[in-house]
């Protein structure tokens, strides 16, 4: 017993370390209206970190699962959920972040971003020319599928989602450019696409299908106004565009010309701010109408942007959160995530004696050890899966299929590859697809 512990102990600290040594991908911020509580999570660790004081302190509200998180939203200071990448996994909570429950999970293979309209009513933008829909505050949820040919799921990835009460709603869609390593994927050009639904999701209008753009983020002031971000995927130039109209047309903002491709947008009474790529972030004190550069000093690309009033807010970027309390006039860099930094005197990760390849896998993995010929295979829980006897020994070298000692296939996730010798162990992170 006391062996297991020390084992899953000794690889929550490593997962962490990992983590921190790669750094952190935070892709949702989200501020508690009127407070200044905030949280933000990351997509590529499955970390959710929460802030008292918009920033300036961070506690780890982390818990542990192989799903990494793409978006948070809270309704309040109590209420909030919590958004899995992969497979729409949904997490719920009801006392600011200090217990997640998960309400449901397979609602699609990958999802954008959440929006609740009150406590009982949810959408989830899906990437693949679909909705989830919750009207019971997450005790069911239902699939919405987009009609075929406007929607074609092979094009369509759906991020942007906004209602202004339960029946009427607005959906964006935008494809960044790039060589997917499984598939080979390419997407060079606008993928931008506006629909409307006047019945609470059931059904949707397409408004715009535009090849110049992407569209990344959505919000609706009200049934006529509102406004869409996005840029072009050629250039890294960004746009906005406006409706007065409820959508039936858009036309361009002006804004500053060393803005670069946007991805998140925040109104606040008549202040906005917008975030992209390159540290961008603008801002306007008008309702949209003239903007602004705001000066975020990081070269990365901004992923979400939240305000509980017009004063506090939070940026999530690729390894940066940054913070205001002047509306944007300064912004600072947070420090999230130090406290978190784990090391064990009797483990290491020895990355070089351990090779992996491919690295997420589909079907096998080929593990090849320096030095070294015991090899077991252990989950996130500290639980051995697999383990190799000499039998499978030839070279150094041994394959995993994704099978167990008993010949079952494991579930897809994160597992750790790990060797144990007199002093320490020697460790390598895998993740498996599944079939």
């Amino acid at each position: 017993m006391q062996r297991h512990l020390n084992y899953r102990t000794f690889l929550m600290c490593l997962a962490v370390y990992i983590a921190l040594a790669s750094g952190h991908t935070f892709h949702g911020a989200a501020m508690a209206p009127n407070t200044l509580k905030g949280w933000v999570v990351t997509r590529d660790t499955g970390c959710i970190y929460y802030t008292p004081d918009c920033g300036l302190t961070w506690e780890s509200q982390s818990f542990f699962t192989f799903r990494v998180f793409v978006d948070v939203f809270f309704l309040n200071e109590q209420k909030g959920w919590l958004l899995s990448y992969t497979q729409g996994f949904v997490w719920h909570t009801d006392n600011g972040g200090a217990n997640w429950v998960l309400q449901t999970m397979g609602l699609a293979k990958a999802v954008g971003r959440l929006f609740f309209i009150d406590d009982s009513c949810d959408w989830i933008s899906c990437c693949e020319s679909y909705l989830g829909r919750t009207i019971n505050g997450g005790i069911s949820w239902e699939q919405i599928w987009l009609p075929n040919p406007q929607f074609p799921c092979d094009t369509v990835y759906f991020h942007g989602i906004a209602f202004v009460n339960r029946l009427k709603g607005w959906l964006c869609a935008g494809r960044f450019t790039f060589n997917d390593p499984w598939y080979g994927d390419t997407f060079p050009g606008g993928q931008g696409y506006i629909a409307k639904s006047i019945d609470g999701g059931l059904n949707w209008q397409l408004l715009i299908r535009d090849t110049t753009y992407d569209f990344f983020d959505i919000t609706m002031l009200d049934t006529l106004n509102g406004f869409v971000v996005g840029g072009n995927d050629r250039t890294m130039s960004a746009v906005i565009m406006k409706t007065s109209n409820g959508g039936n047309t858009w036309q361009n903002v002006t804004i500053p010309a060393q803005a670069k491709y946007l991805r998140s947008i925040k109104f606040v009474g008549n202040h906005a701010w917008a975030v992209g790529h390159n540290g961008t972030i603008i801002h306007s004190s008008n309702e949209g109408n003239n903007w602004t550069m705001q000066t975020s000093n990081v070269n990365a690309t901004l992923y979400d942007v939240d305000f509980s009033d017009t004063l506090h807010g939070l940026v999530a970027g690729d390894s940066y959160v940054l913070y205001t309390h002047d509306g944007g006039a300064t912004w600072h860099n947070a420090n999230v995530g130090i406290e978190e930094e784990i090391a064990l005197p009797s483990a290491r990760n020895d990355n070089h004696n351990i090779k992996i390849s491919p690295n997420p896998f589909l079907s096998q993995a080929i593990i090849s050890l320096t030095g070294q010929d015991n090899l077991a295979i252990y989950d996130i829980n500290g639980r051995a899966v697999k383990t190799f006897s000499t039998d499978y020994y030839r070279e150094h070298l041994f394959i995993w299929n994704g099978k167990d000692n008993n010949g079952k296939l494991v579930s897809a996730g994160v597992y750790f590859a790990i060797v144990k010798t007199d002093k320490n162990y020697i460790t390598a992170p895998l993740i498996y697809v599944g079939k």
